[in-house]
């Protein structure tokens, strides 16, 4: 388009057939039709024009600004937080604490003394899992104590039975 009224010429840059001033105003010859058998054929892109603006002072490149430290496990700005992974030790306390009910109470001990180290872990590592630590406490504790009453009164009932013969 090298004329702003020059509309034929922006037609023919895309592909379009127009009026020429040759043919006095009338349309040339109609296109031949599109082969349907080769890829679309897309016209050229116009070359780029230089264009001139008025060129004004630069400001000096200054340093990016340096972010501030994450505080307390805050990340600046659209950032992650860091994936917090759950305690292995609170894990195991909480299943061998539950495989007491199973074991007499035996492992219930092992899950107690697990919890209390995965409670101290926890802690220390920012970690995941005081939940699970302190129910593997609770529930050990809980059968522990289930099974010592148990004991007791078995104890208790085969004392009397064995005293009391006629």
């Amino acid at each position: 388009m090298t004329n702003p009224g020059d509309s034929d010429e922006w037609w023919k840059q895309y592909g379009g057939e127009g009026v020429s001033s040759e043919s006095g105003g009338q349309p040339s010859a109609p296109p031949p039709p599109p082969s349907y058998n080769s890829a679309p054929q897309y016209p050229a892109a116009p070359p780029p024009q230089a264009q001139s603006y008025p060129s004004y002072p630069q400001p000096p490149i200054q340093p990016a600004p340096q972010p501030y430290p994450p505080a307390l496990g805050y990340q600046p700005y659209g950032g992650y937080p860091p994936v917090r992974s759950s305690n292995g030790m609170a894990i195991a306390s909480l299943v061998t604490s539950l495989a007491g009910l199973a074991t007499c109470g035996v492992t219930s001990i092992v899950g107690v003394i697990l919890g209390f180290i995965a409670l101290n872990q926890i802690k220390e590592r920012n970690q995941d899992g005081r939940g699970m630590a302190l129910a593997g406490i609770w529930i050990g504790v809980g059968i522990i104590v289930l099974v010592v009453a148990y004991f007791v009164i078995v104890f208790v009932i085969i004392a009397n039975t064995s005293s009391n013969t006629y």
